[in-house]
């Protein structure tokens, strides 16, 4: 690729999720939109824990299929189904995939965090050798992670993903600390999103889902 993909938060949520039912539920894959939800807004293994609802998914899997990351599946029973494409436009070496999909899930973390939760996607790698794999995606020529300085209180470094900010969910990985300070009574009030270019994106993806909605019922 001769520039970075680029992904807003709802849509690394769902690719990540993907990823990791493909490695970890084979069976299962590929993912229903209700599926998806599910797995999006899942108890465990995600940071921060979501609560998307279905037209925000909706709008955010026509964003992924123009941005060719995703692929809809028809014809298999009544209901389409969902399946990522990143392994196609980002080549992947084995091991690599389930890294990637961490870091979409949960946000920064350091190669001993990655090796208990990758194992469940089928990569049986100690510390040093995730360490290998992240090195090899940040050393790409469009690099697709970084390693993070070493923060306060943290023993290992941590790594992040380069789709999108880097943090998952829209989180800003400077944290609260390093949050805005707190409006003026003039001010509007911030949204829990925070930014304008993410509400405006959601508001796009509400739009797109109106108007697949609006189109089925039509050809009814």
């Amino acid at each position: 690729m001769k520039q970075a993909l680029r992904l807003d938060p709802t849509e690394q949520r769902i690719v990540g999720t993907l990823i990791e039912k493909q490695l970890s539920v084979p069976d299962s894959y590929p993912l229903t939109e209700h599926a998806l939800v599910a797995g999006c807004n899942q108890s465990n293994n995600r940071d921060p824990v979501t609560a998307y609802e279905v037209f925000q998914v909706a709008g955010a899997l026509m964003a992924l299929q123009q941005k060719g990351v995703l692929a809809r599946i028809d014809g298999a029973g009544r209901v389409p189904k969902y399946r990522h494409k990143l392994d196609e436009i980002l080549p992947c070496a084995p091991g690599e995939l389930p890294v990637f999909a961490e870091l979409l899930l949960r946000g920064p973390q350091a190669p001993g965090a990655l090796k208990p939760r990758v194992g469940r996607m089928g990569c049986q790698a100690e510390a040093a050798a995730i360490e290998a794999l992240l090195r090899g995606l940040a050393s790409r020529s469009v690099p697709l992670v970084e390693q993070l300085p070493l923060g306060p209180r943290e023993r290992d470094r941590r790594w992040r993903h380069l789709l999108g900010d880097g943090s998952p969910a829209g989180v800003s990985e400077a944290g609260p600390a390093a949050a805005a300070p707190a409006p003026v009574a003039s001010e509007a009030p911030r949204t829990p999103v925070g930014d304008l270019a993410v509400r405006v994106a959601d508001l796009e993806r509400q739009v797109l889902a109106l108007q697949a909605e609006l189109a089925q019922l039509r050809a009814r």
